[in-house]
């Protein structure tokens, strides 16, 4: 079941941006360089963070970081652009 919902936010994502291939990183390999953006997001939502990693091409990536703020019935989070070597 979880696997299942995973799967829908990266088909959902791929959606929003036009098809690209999106895969889900594990937020505790990302946040041992970005802690701050990690909990900026979790406290902006209602704690459960995803971050996901869209390829543009082989050394640069975009990370959305988002979680749902279900108080206000909303997606919140950012977009990071990265240089990967």
């Amino acid at each position: 079941m979880i696997d299942d919902m995973a799967n829908q936010s990266i088909d959902d994502l791929s959606k929003l941006l036009g098809g690209k291939d999106v895969e889900e990183v594990k937020p505790k390999n990302f946040e041992s360089q970005y802690k701050k953006v990690i909990d900026a997001v979790k406290k902006a939502g209602s704690g459960d963070v995803k971050v996901f990693r869209v390829e543009i091409d082989k050394t640069r990536a975009e990370y959305y970081v988002v979680a749902v703020d279900e108080k206000e019935g909303r997606v919140v989070g950012l977009k990071a652009l990265s240089v990967e070597s």
